[in-house]
């Protein structure tokens, strides 16, 4: 949401004077356009200056926010002081979207900073300021977890006056004038926005709540907190409710977002800090957070409400936009989605039809529990039969919702792009696993057309004809499809393979198991669950372990993977022996196992095999390792995957989440995920009994239910003690 205000130039700053600290680091700061003079309401452009003395010593961050909200890494200390602007907006939901930059040495060449002032101090009175920085942003380098220097910077001082009228226009005219000229340069136009958010006047909010209506909700982010830190928020209220019924403003997420929160401050005094020493009042100030969050959600429920009921009223793009804001409103606390109803149902389709293809997408991969109506079926049929897409997703999406809505409508669309398939921006449009939908075991009709697409030398659609085989063809192409196969024998790519095995072993079965022992990749999604199912694994296996020990580390990483998901407790024991064959070959060379530029090609391979080897390990369904072997396992990996292993020890309480995404369960039990409830079961009888869980879940009651049941009668079988905000037995739907 905010843009990235981080000027970074390496410089040599001649004889300035520097505020020197102790370690031979150093902050300074200057006023960066040298100015000293400014009116109210102007920005003041703030440069700070880090040096170290030592090269190599030191490193320093060069973020200046996070996905939390403000980075807070320096403080800004005016006198006399002067008022936070976003100080209520921080305390209760405030939140940004990002936070660009990283680390970096710091050394004898100063590293400059731009910071605007104005984002932290608002200094709308006139007079004589002084102002000093202190920073916690360098930091020894080398060692884990260092605590930053407190740097203090040299003071500056400035004047601000009075701003009259004809200056306040005059700013306020030329902002509007580069925003509304298209040559205007990307960073011309977000000085412009910060022009007119700092203003902080009358025809200035007006502005910023007709921008906020208008533009893009990833281009609102000075919008948002120039009405967040106005001095007048009555008016700012006064100004977005006022202009929600106008027909060419779009209601966003952005525009709900920071209009209920400022309704919310309206009669409230930002929290006390929080006590963290005082159980009592720790618990008061809970309940307080609990119940100013209850009333702040009612307020943005009324508000979404209202926007639906003015959908009607809005035009074209406009229309679409406040559309997509109802169709985007948070998931209520049940968990519950469901569909669009009335007036609002009716404006869907035309609303949809206005949208990008990449915001139809979103909405349709996002949202589709809401967009679930009859209404939908005539603009998925024109996204499923459009001739060509740029946003290559979004077909195969369209056909996937319009099946789910009206199986009959998408049918003879299914049929017709097997018979030709449509190629969107260069690639398949449709995947198999979507035209796989179709109940029909069979479609003898397209075997002698899906054989011959197979053997074209220039095929487009090999991967998508060969799975189209695997899901729909008869035996009567057996002997044509296994020549074909044959003429290349390894030599397919894996989506291709997986489709010619998952063939076989419909067809031939014993013909199939030894083709996939023989090509035993985790990417054979298709045909590793199909030989699963045949109950044949152990013939498999052995291919698996044999590609696992190969020279080539790609398809060892693939192999590692596929042991992880279907491996047995013999799979287990090959993938430990592979880790130390691997960590004595690299022994020497350890600290080459880490992501950086400039790499040696071995290293990159050894790293990116290592990162699948030990992932397989640590996270594989057929096994649990205890902390010894957690140990063991962080002593035999190298670089930066350690740290991530150091944090699978787990003791009692152990962690379980459970979600779901869309129609996917995920379930995670400290490092281990899993996608359904035999699988959760699977993982949970691994465990200890009398091992102690804490349970948060978070979904649908009916898609809880089953899982949680789950879940019960295996903590009664192994004496497993689960904390949960629900009942562990029996719980019932809404």
């Amino acid at each position: 949401m905010k843009p990235l205000r981080l000027i970074i130039a390496t410089l040599i700053l001649g004889s300035r004077v520097y505020a020197q600290n102790e370690n031979g680091v150093s902050l300074t700061i200057r006023i960066a356009d040298g100015t000293s003079r400014f009116h109210a309401g102007e920005v003041i452009p703030v440069e700070l200056s880090f040096q170290a003395s030592t090269p190599e010593i030191y490193d320093i961050e060069t973020r200046n926010y996070d996905r939390s909200g403000r980075l807070n890494i320096e403080q800004f200390h005016v006198t006399p002081p002067g008022r936070d602007p976003l100080q209520k907006f921080y305390s209760i939901g405030g939140f940004l979207s990002g936070g660009l930059g990283g680390s970096r040495e710091l050394s004898a060449h100063p590293l400059v900073i731009r910071e605007d002032l104005n984002e932290w101090v608002a200094l709308n009175e006139s007079g004589h300021y002084s102002l000093r920085v202190t920073s916690r942003r360098v930091s020894p380098r080398g060692q884990a977890k260092q605590e930053p220097l407190e740097l203090e910077s040299n003071s500056v001082e400035f004047d601000v006056v009075p701003a009259d009228a004809d200056w306040q226009h005059q700013m306020l005219s030329s902002a509007l004038a580069t925003l509304n000229i298209e040559s205007s340069t990307a960073d011309a136009k977000s000085a412009a926005m910060r022009t007119i958010r700092f203003l902080d006047t009358p025809d200035s909010v007006r502005e910023l709540v007709r921008l906020l209506g208008t533009r893009a909700d990833h281009e609102s982010w000075d919008a948002i907190a120039g009405l967040a830190g106005s001095r007048d928020q009555k008016l700012v209220v006064s100004e977005l409710e006022g202009r929600m019924t106008a027909a060419d403003i779009a209601v966003t997420r952005n525009y709900l977002f920071i209009l209920s929160r400022l309704k919310f401050w309206l009669n409230h005094e930002p929290p006390p800090p929080y006590p963290k020493t005082d159980a009592g009042q720790r618990r008061i100030w809970d309940e307080q957070r609990e119940r100013d969050f209850k009333e702040l959600t009612d307020i943005e429920n009324s508000l979404y409400e209202k926007a639906a009921a003015l959908v009607p009223s809005k035009q074209g793009k406009v229309r679409a936009e406040t559309m997509r804001t109802i169709l985007q409103r948070p998931v209520p606390e049940s968990g519950e989605v469901l569909p669009v109803s009335g007036m609002v149902g009716l404006e869907l389709a035309p609303a949809f039809a206005e949208l990008s293809e990449e915001e139809q997408w979103a909405l349709l991969n996002g949202y589709w529990a809401r967009l679930r109506i009859p209404a939908m079926v005539t603009p998925l049929k024109s996204v499923a039969e459009r001739p060509e897409i740029k946003f290559p997703m979004l077909r195969d999406l369209a056909l996937r919702c319009l099946y789910d809505l009206d199986p009959s409508e998408a049918t003879p669309i299914f049929l017709k792009e097997i018979r030709n398939p449509h190629i969107d921006d260069g690639r398949v449009a449709v995947n198999a696993e979507t035209l796989g939908l179709l109940p029909k075991e069979t479609l003898p009709q397209f075997d002698e057309m899906l054989a011959a697409r197979l053997a074209e030398r220039e095929s487009r659609t090999r991967g998508l004809d060969a799975q189209l085989v695997a899901r729909f063809s008869t035996n009567s192409i057996q002997t044509t499809v296994k020549a074909l196969y044959e003429a290349s024998l390894g030599k397919w790519d894996c989506i291709t393979e997986d489709g010619f095995v998952l063939y076989f072993l419909h067809v031939d079965s014993d013909y199939g198991v030894k083709r996939l022992a023989q090509a035993p990749s985790y990417c054979m999604k298709n045909s590793l669950p199909a030989v699963i199912k045949l109950k044949r694994w152990n013939e498999v296996e052995p291919g698996v372990i044999a590609r696992l020990n190969g020279p080539d580390l790609n398809r060892a990483r693939q192999a590692a993977e596929a042991l992880a998901k279907y491996g047995s407790r013999q799979a287990e024991n090959a993938l430990w022996d592979r880790l130390r064959r691997f960590h004595a070959q690299w022994a020497e060379r350890g600290g080459e196992l880490t992501i950086q530029p400039g790499m040696k090609n071995d290293a990159n391979e050894a790293t990116g095999f290592q990162y699948g080897l030990v992932e397989s390990i640590g996270r594989a369904q057929a096994w649990l390792l205890s902390n010894e072997e957690i140990t063991e396992l962080e002593n035999l990996t190298f670089g930066q995957e350690r740290d991530n292993v150091r944090q699978w020890h787990w003791a009692s309480p152990v962690d379980m989440h459970l979600s779901f995404v869309g129609e996917q369960m995920l379930a995670s039990i400290h490092q281990y995920v899993v996608t359904d409830v035999a699988s959760l079961r699977s993982k949970l009888s691994q465990y200890p009994n009398g091992t102690h869980f804490a349970f948060d879940v978070h979904g649908p009651a009916a898609r809880v239910a089953p899982v949680v049941t789950a879940i019960s009668e295996i903590a009664d079988e192994r004496a497993f003690h689960v904390d949960s905000a629900l009942p562990m037995r029996g719980p019932t739907p809404d």
